[in-house]
């Protein structure tokens, strides 16, 4: 073993490779996992408090026994795709802007092939996919964009072209139309946005007046993207066959491409921020405080019940966490850091016979719960829920939101003592994770850490250029400086260049001493 001090960061992205869903995927999930069981434990909770005592007389609202248990639902769908058009509008242009790239890597799959695809088109319509394009026959007003590559696209022109041989097929009309919605309702929002912003193009200093009118216009989210909403969350994958329509395929292809850019893009941070404050004054607001517990509750039950974890990878790899066995034979691993809330990693690690490294849970986890009222934190390994049955315990679960509290001074050491292991380290690598805003706790961890010249290694995912990235990843740390930062791209075999990427990581980042 050499003498080199390694510090490991794993992100949703790490977990991939065990079959896990990634981050947007997990989020949709969420959204279509049944809640009637979480709701019953809620219940069970509720029942189980003493009435007579200070908890129940002073902390919960009168006759709560008695009042409706409420969940998030269809009505919150709003809310998602309000905060998804202003927060993410940029990643949605982008991936229609490449509408046939991401519909070319979705017909891969055993439901749809892009070969019978373009057969069954050419048998129905008599043109090849590419043939026909709507171009120059369909034009955005360009007060909301100039230029629209949608319809300059094969595949999307393929379905228009499908949708004009069939006007009555309502299933297909709908897909369509979902698709509009989102481009429409994304080169809207960045519309009203700008419109808000600039009322006026010159005003006196002095008159304030004119700063007080402001966020006069605004949209219907009703309809721009709510459609595609529901369709992702209530349709579910056709079942095809070579003999299925032509418009079945199609169908199921908006439905494939729906999926993978709101998996891309579903922001529910402000749906999560605006529920979160009334776990600690659930008499303030009952509806919001009986939604973000159940909410909680079934977030953990889906990660223990319902993911899609390859129980042979966990047990044997290949994935990134058995990789930590070799590494700890070539160099001293002092500390792991994850936003995950499963404990595959702990799992792998004991059954490798390296338990004695420690691993943050910096987002929660699913062995622990939190009690608000107290402001407490306990830890389960057994998944039941802790302590006496007298206050409402909710999951430790940090999902997508902007409120992430440290929350009580067992989570505020937690922080400090990954920070001190990633101070004591020569290295720290990233692996799988996206430094998203509402990950802002994290990334200044990180950023603090590149500032004080620690070396840190972030591992992509493509084969996008290196210094590029790098370039990206320093905007996103908001580092003024990238010196101590180091980019290495990653392929699906979780090599980088052809070495293991914890190989590439000890062999090519130039090393300094360990503060």
């Amino acid at each position: 073993m050499s003498g080199t001090k390694i510090a490991l960061f794993f992100g949703a992205g790490a977990e991939i490779a065990y079959g896990l869903p990634s981050g947007g995927k997990f989020a949709l999930d969420l959204f279509r996992t049944p809640v009637e069981d979480d709701k019953a434990e809620f219940r069970r909770q509720l029942e189980r408090i003493p009435l007579t005592s200070n908890y129940a007389a002073k902390w919960l609202p009168h006759g709560y026994l008695k009042k409706r248990v409420h969940v998030f639902g269809r009505s919150d769908f709003e809310g998602i795709v309000a905060s998804s058009l202003e927060y993410r509008r940029e990643e949605i242009l982008a991936f229609l802007e490449n509408f046939d790239q991401h519909a070319a890597r979705l017909l891969s799959g055993p439901v749809l092939d892009e070969e019978t695809l373009r057969q069954k088109y050419r048998q129905e319509i008599g043109a090849d996919i590419g043939d026909i394009s709507y171009g120059q026959a369909v034009k955005l007003n360009n007060r909301l964009a100039e230029s629209v590559r949608l319809f300059d696209s094969d595949y999307f022109s393929a379905m228009l072209r499908t949708l004009e041989a069939t006007p009555d097929h309502r299933k297909l009309q709908q897909t369509v139309r979902a698709i509009l919605e989102l481009l429409v309702g994304a080169c809207g929002q960045l519309l009203v946005s700008r419109l808000n912003e600039e009322l006026f193009e010159s005003s006196p200093d002095r008159l304030s007046v004119f700063d007080d009118v402001t966020g006069v216009f605004s949209m219907d989210y009703r309809n721009a993207g709510q459609t595609g909403m529901e369709i992702v969350i209530d349709d579910k994958p056709g079942e095809l066959t070579a003999e299925s329509a032509l418009t079945d395929m199609m169908v199921e292809l908006g439905r494939a491409v729906l999926e993978d850019v709101y998996a891309q893009a579903i922001d529910y941070q402000a749906l999560i921020d605006s529920h979160f404050r009334y776990l600690y004054n659930p008499k303030a607001h009952w509806a919001k405080f009986t939604k973000i517990s159940i909410f909680l509750h079934t977030v953990r039950r889906y990660i223990t019940t319902r993911n899609e974890a390859d129980a042979g990878k966990l047990a044997a790899g290949p994935g990134f966490y058995h990789d930590l066995i070799p590494l700890s034979g070539e160099a001293s691993i002092q500390a792991i850091g994850t936003t995950n809330y499963n404990s595959y990693a702990e799992q792998v690690l004991e059954s490798s016979l390296l338990p004695s490294i420690p691993v943050y849970h910096l987002n929660g986890s699913v062995n622990e719960f939190y009690d608000p009222y107290c402001n407490h934190i306990a830890t389960c390994e057994t998944g039941e829920r802790p302590g006496p049955p007298v206050h409402i315990v909710v999951p430790f679960l940090f999902t997508q939101s902007g409120v992430k509290p440290l929350t009580s001074i067992s989570m505020s050491r937690r922080y400090v003592e990954l920070y001190d292991k990633f101070k004591q380290s020569d290295i720290v690598c990233i692996v799988g994770y996206g430094f998203n805003g509402d990950d802002g706790h994290i990334n200044g961890l990180f950023r603090s850490l590149a500032v004080e010249g620690k070396q840190i290694v972030i591992f992509h995912f493509g084969g996008d250029n290196e210094l590029v990235l790098r370039k990206e990843y320093q905007t996103k740390l908001r580092l003024s400086d990238p010196e101590s930062l180091h980019v290495f791209t990653i392929d699906g075999n979780r090599k980088s260049k052809g070495k293991m990427w914890w190989e590439r990581a000890l062999q090519e980042t130039a090393l300094t001493p360990a503060t």
